[in-house]
């Protein structure tokens, strides 16, 4: 059977509805497409960071000078560990090493810095260290810092500290030591000192 002209105007139109509805349909994908792509350069941007890490610093840390924190260099303990050894046994000329040309004090007893160039550095720790008798460390805990957005290294040690004075008194404290490293080297040290609990000195020094 043959079809008629309005049958056949009828089925032309229905094709131009389909091809135009699969027009659309693409269309709206290809849009889709787009704006994923364009969610995910949004993403990417707002994932790279000051310093390299790979979030940007919300809100609440901005202000705050060290944030970005990641785990350093493992060597910077080692040399802020051979501080405390060298202390111990009074090797003057170790420790004077072990800083760099300028160093920086922040003591807890002092209400302003020490600035000390390391042609000084001999001598004011021999006069510090005279002082003392026997001293002895106890590292409690000791990690190293490397912060990206200023591209510092600390070291932190919380050492438990005992130590006989020329007179024969002893004594004993908790330090929590931060030192800044250049080049491998000590340049600066932020220390605060307390009065360890009993419970932590049964953890730490349980002959006491």
């Amino acid at each position: 059977m043959k079809n008629s002209p309005k049958s056949k105007t009828n089925f032309v139109k229905r094709i131009i509805t389909v091809i135009a509805g699969v027009c659309l349909l693409i269309s709206c994908n290809d849009k889709k497409s787009e704006n994923s792509a364009s969610n995910a350069d949004s993403s990417a941007k707002s994932a790279t960071t000051v310093g390299g890490n790979k979030q940007e610093k919300p809100d609440y840390l901005k202000g705050i000078k060290y944030t970005q924190w990641e785990i350093g260099n493992p060597e910077h303990i080692k040399t802020a560990l051979e501080f405390y050894a060298a202390w111990d046994v009074k090797d003057i000329d170790k420790l004077t090493q072990i800083f760099t040309d300028t160093v920086t004090l922040r003591l807890p007893a002092e209400r302003e810095q020490i600035v000390l160039p390391n042609s000084r550095i001999k001598e004011a720790l021999s006069s510090n260290r005279g002082e003392y008798g026997v001293t002895m460390n106890n590292i409690v805990s000791a990690v190293s810092l490397h912060d990206t957005e200023s591209n510092e290294d600390w070291v932190t040690i919380t050492t438990y500290n005992k130590w006989v004075e020329k007179s024969g008194k002893r004594d004993s404290v908790l330090y929590n030591d931060n030192w800044r490293f250049k080049n491998g080297k000590i340049d600066f040290l932020m220390s605060y000192d307390k009065v360890p609990t009993r419970t932590l000195l049964n953890e730490i020094d349980p002959k006491k």
